[in-house]
């Protein structure tokens, strides 16, 4: 009786944690576990849609306070513990935290909140970059650890400018032609993610039956002419053979449209599945694009961009019998 007393009384404890403590050291943790970083801003936005802004934005603290820890006791063990040190490591996470803070803080379209926040982001990061990795410097320097890692393979006489030149140059270039679209998709799909979440954990407190229906996803029709115009600044810098800040905008604004209509067009798959009653199906598609890209790169490239080609043509021809049904 006593056990179980005691087994009770701890978990009414935890259940009166905090949602922003809880949800802030879980954000944190997962910027430090360094391949679950792209997801850490979800936790953040769960609260923000669940418990509101006051809410959000401790978790906000707790999230930059559990990082600031983290990387202080990280550079604590590599004897590199400077404050300058510190504050460029928590510079980035804090950035997207305030991102994010701002998207659910200021009131406009959701869209245009989004959009607004990742071109700040890409420009800023776009001069962080440069300011590091973008320098030939260093990417002589990332090419002599690479030719030290070799030598310790025991291969020889390798050039550390020939490795700059051929491998670590082109690596940053894809890196800032896409760096842009990243932080979109981090940042857009951390706040529908959490937005989502909050919605589940608020319907099934009150006790309300969800709808087997996945939620669509629709671009709005003014995104049209800037993907379009982003995809012909695309054409006139591969013919042109453009380098420089002309080639990365456009790559990146590129590449956003490419997956804001590709999110669109699997929208309309899975409202066909359903449809046809096999909910199940719409996660078939995903799995089967990356199938055949391993077995034939050109297919299945070629298959992949069909689907948002699909996206983008539902803006005249009306696949889903109701607009956001």
């Amino acid at each position: 009786m006593e056990a179980q007393e005691s087994m009770n009384s701890v978990s009414s404890r935890s259940r009166h944690i905090p949602a922003f403590l809880s949800s802030g050291v879980l954000s944190g943790l997962l910027y430090a576990s360094g391949f679950l970083a792209v997801a850490f801003l979800v936790p953040i936005q769960y609260v923000f849609s669940k418990e509101g802004k006051k809410e959000g934005l401790l978790s906000t603290l707790v999230s930059l306070a559990v990082v600031g820890l983290g990387s202080a006791l990280r550079l604590s063990s590599l004897d590199m513990m400077q404050l300058s040190f510190l504050l460029q490591t928590i510079l980035p996470p804090a950035l997207l935290l305030l991102a994010l803070g701002s998207v659910n803080l200021l009131g406009a379209d959701a869209w245009k909140k989004l959009i607004a926040a990742a071109v700040v982001l890409a420009v800023i990061f776009g001069f962080l970059l440069q300011a590091s990795i973008g320098t030939k410097e260093v990417q002589e320097s990332i090419a002599a650890m690479i030719a030290q890692l070799l030598e310790s393979t025991g291969l020889q006489g390798l050039d550390v400018s020939a490795i700059a030149e051929a491998y670590v140059a082109p690596a940053v270039s894809v890196i800032f032609d896409c760096f842009g679209a990243g932080l979109w998709l981090m940042l857009a799909g951390s706040w529908w993610i959490g937005n989502r979440l909050g919605a589940l954990k608020r319907a099934s407190d009150e006790g309300e039956v969800q709808d087997r229906k996945s939620p669509s996803f629709n671009v709005p029709s003014w995104l049209l002419w800037p993907s379009i115009a982003g995809w012909t600044l695309l054409l006139f810098v591969l013919y042109g053979h453009r380098e420089g800040v002309i080639a990365i905008v456009a790559w990146n604004v590129s590449l956003a449209a490419v997956s804001w209509y590709a999110l669109q067009g699997f929208s309309v798959i899975s409202c066909f599945f359903q449809s046809k009653g096999m909910h199940r199906m719409t996660g078939f598609v995903p799995v089967l694009l990356i199938v055949l890209i391993a077995l034939d790169t050109k297919i299945g490239l070629a298959v992949a961009a069909l689907v948002p080609i699909l996206g983008v043509s539902e803006v005249w021809l009306q696949y889903r019998i109701h607009k956001g049904a």
